[in-house]
């Protein structure tokens, strides 16, 4: 691949005019699948701007577009890995999706710490939120509106036409290249060198975008809240929150997704429309938001004075959780104890068990998350929480089957990773090398994944059904690195 001969100066240029184009619809791409199901009814009469008949991409060639701008972005921005609150925004996130026109793809959805009130729709269903948008979020229907919006312009294929209108680029370079746009408004120097890297070998034109994507998404949206059983009335109100705050306070999402009051009142006719007075919070929105205040702040001593948390559940919870994070377990003990009598939410009796672990008592965490895994078979974060505690007390057969049983259910990289983990613990190094290139083959670390297929196949004594299965798994891999060679 040749390198590309625009200078230094030219690329910044180019970086910001490209940001400013994108940043003017607020999206950076959304190229999605067919759509699979007909349109709900509260929207079945809503245009489509995309256009339908563009085809550019694969099911495989688009989740590698997808996957090449996903992980430019983990490369360069700070993402939200824990497991509880992802496990949250994904539920909810997919809730929706199956509310929409594309109904059946796939969709991620993913938290960037960044102090901004952004989200944004990526190619392929991948969909961040910044972690400052869910802290102003008020209530469930107010973040499910936000994802809602993304949603959908993906469903709705908005400039799709985007790859096909971008001259001579190629797929994935042109992935790198919107990964370099959204990184550019976080952190210039940042999406340059991701620009630098990406850019070469293509002559990226300009895209022309409309703000009547905003405008559809928004009708779109409103739709797919309703068919979900959620309060839709939440968009309005984000709206009016953020039109209240002012672009004057730098508020990032009215300038990705350019607001007006034109689109406030059409969204707002046609939440009444609507007409549903439906639930606008969940207890999990509440235990999210709470968990994440305290995993972004940097003064978490602050959060032990009742004067600030007050004594109601949600605020004692935030207690306990400080109390761990600053090495009080006693005192999380408890406060989670009492809640736990109020509540049976899984979250409480996972940070009890926390509490416990904390507290050098093991078998006790463990009690814990064995009555939970009981509870709730199949329910990530607590399947993980107790393979931890399962390893802790030395039990790393119990957790090789808890975590081949959860694989049945989704087949995710973290599982892969913690698969290894107990399989290492357990002596079982092949497997262990097998488990270690199936979580890179998910993250798209493809010669990473081949790597430890060969390691495992270099192991003794390994059966000649494991030899088959490790050569298939190479084999397809290489077939997708060719297709990703092709591409460059």
């Amino acid at each position: 691949m040749k390198l590309c001969s625009v200078s230094c100066c030219k690329i910044v240029t180019l970086l910001r005019n490209l940001s400013s184009l994108c940043l003017s619809i607020g999206f950076v791409i959304a190229i999605s699948l067919p759509a699979l199901t007909h349109a709900p009814q509260a929207h079945a009469n809503l245009p489509t701007l995309g256009d339908p008949t563009l085809d550019s991409f694969s099911t495989r060639e688009e989740q590698q577009l997808g996957l090449a701008f996903y992980r430019s972005l983990r490369a360069n921005l700070t993402f939200i890995d824990d497991l509880q609150i992802n496990y949250y925004l994904n539920s909810i996130g997919q809730r929706l999706a199956s509310h929409s026109d594309a109904a059946g793809d796939k969709f991620h959805f993913f938290i960037i710490k960044a102090p901004t009130i952004n989200a944004f729709a990526g190619p392929a269903g991948y969909i961040g939120i910044h972690t400052q948008l869910i802290l102003e979020s008020e209530n469930e229907s107010q973040l499910a509106s936000v994802l809602a919006h993304e949603i959908a312009h993906v469903s709705q294929r908005h400039l799709a036409r985007a790859y096909d209108n971008s001259g001579n680029s190629t797929a994935l370079t042109f992935a790198t290249l919107l990964a370099a746009i959204l990184i550019g408004t976080q952190d210039t120097q940042a999406g340059q060198a991701v620009l630098m890297s990406g850019i070469a070998g293509s002559q990226q034109s300009s895209i022309n975008f409309t703000r009547s994507n905003e405008y559809e998404a928004d009708r779109v949206g409103i739709g797919i809240l309703t068919d979900t059983g959620i309060n839709p009335e939440g968009m309005v109100d984000f709206f009016e929150i953020l039109m209240h705050k002012s672009p004057d306070n730098g508020i990032e999402y009215l300038r990705t997704h350019p607001l007006n009051s034109n689109r406030v009142s059409e969204a707002k006719d046609r939440v009444t429309e609507e007409g549903l007075k439906l639930p606008s919070d969940t207890l999990d929105f509440q235990l999210a938001k709470a968990r994440l205040v305290m995993l972004m702040t940097k003064q978490p001593d602050a959060y032990l004075d009742d004067a600030l948390v007050g004594d109601g559940f949600i605020g004692q919870y935030q207690k306990a959780l400080a109390a761990i994070r600053t090495h009080k377990p006693d005192i999380a003990i408890k406060i989670l104890s009492g809640l736990a009598e109020e509540s049976k939410h899984p979250w409480i009796r996972l940070a009890l068990a926390e509490a416990y672990t904390s507290n050098k008592k093991d078998k006790k965490a463990l009690e814990i998350l064995t009555a939970l895994a009981g509870f709730y078979p199949g329910y990530l974060p607590v399947t993980m929480a107790y393979v931890d505690a399962l390893n802790i007390n030395n039990k790393p057969d119990m957790s090789i089957s808890v975590l081949k049983k959860q694989l049945q259910i989704n087949d995710d990289a973290v599982i892969h990773e913690a698969l290894a983990r107990a399989y290492y613990a357990n002596g079982q190094i092949s497997a262990a090398l097998e488990s270690t290139g199936d979580q890179y083959a998910r993250q798209g670390y493809i010669e990473l994944a081949i790597q430890q297929y060969d390691n495992a196949l270099q192991q003794e004594n390994i059966s000649e059904s494991t030899k088959q299965r490790l050569e298939a798994a190479k084999k397809e891999l290489n077939k997708v690195m060719q297709e990703y060679n092709d591409q460059l």
